[in-house]
């Protein structure tokens, strides 16, 4: 007859041991590869917006008004083109609320939009003045039979010169996007102004300003410019750094503007 026996003390001792020591390594196992994953989703979020900030910001600057953007501090304004044609005639000498345009481009004919000729510097751009490169808030009549249109200020206006290749850029008021507190705005509806303005005299309501992205923590400036030469356009940088914790993002990228006037 046999006699049953148990675990002895030392046998048991040994187990929890050994148990406790495969724990702690399943635990530490499986916290590296949550922790792994997490960040790695973090890292994914911040270059989404990164690429998401930096893509819109390209592409509206690709349509902005020729000599018109300017930066400071850590601002960068410009003027969007939303359409563009060619003139028959101009007030260049005289000034007139009225002349004639081939039909305009995206434009509705009560729009409201300005009318910008020859834009050769930055300074002329932004005044508003009378003779000035802006026009004043425009209409536009529906093409006649000989495909005229007939362009209707709001008040009489003249252009200080023509256009080499007689050519209107059709625009509104300027945008700009500021890094401001660590995150990223954009800023319309506000009114055209000589100096450029900072994120603190700008629009704080929607819709004049809207968040792109947070947690940018660039240490450097975020927008540059780099005026057009003989052999290349201007370009504008953009090097923004967003940060989640430990995780951080940088992204340079650099967009070519339409220089001919």
């Amino acid at each position: 007859m046999h006699r049953e026996r148990g675990f002895t003390l030392i046998e048991l001792v040994v187990v929890i041991t050994v148990m406790g020591i495969l724990s702690i390594g399943t635990v530490r196992f499986i916290t590296d590869a949550a922790d792994g994953y997490a960040g790695t989703v973090r890292r994914t979020e911040l270059g989404s917006t990164a690429r998401l900030a930096a893509e819109r910001i390209g592409r509206e600057l690709r349509n902005a008004l020729p000599n018109s953007v300017r930066v400071s501090g850590s601002c960068l304004e410009f003027i969007p083109v939303e359409g563009g044609s060619t003139y028959l005639n101009l007030p260049v000498s005289i000034a007139s609320a009225t002349f004639d345009v081939v039909p305009p481009i995206s434009i509705a004919p009560t729009d409201g939009a300005r009318i910008a000729v020859f834009p050769d510097t930055t300074g002329t751009v932004y005044t508003l003045s009378d003779p000035g490169v802006i026009s004043p808030p425009a209409s536009f009549a529906a093409p006649d039979a000989n495909n005229v249109v007939r362009v209707t200020l709001i008040a009489a206006h003249r252009f200080p010169v023509e256009s080499p290749e007689r050519r209107i850029f059709l625009l509104r008021e300027p945008l700009s996007y500021c890094v401001d507190q660590n995150r990223l705005w954009r800023y319309q509806g506000y009114s055209f102004q000589p100096v450029q303005p900072t994120a603190v005299s700008l629009p704080t309501g929607m819709p004049g300003r809207s968040l792109i992205g947070e947690d940018v923590v660039s240490s450097t400036t975020p927008f540059s410019l780099a005026s057009a030469t003989l052999t290349r356009n201007a370009e504008v940088g953009i090097d923004l750094d967003f940060q989640d914790g430990a995780d951080s993002v940088r992204i340079h990228h650099l967009v070519q503007l339409r220089n001919v006037p």
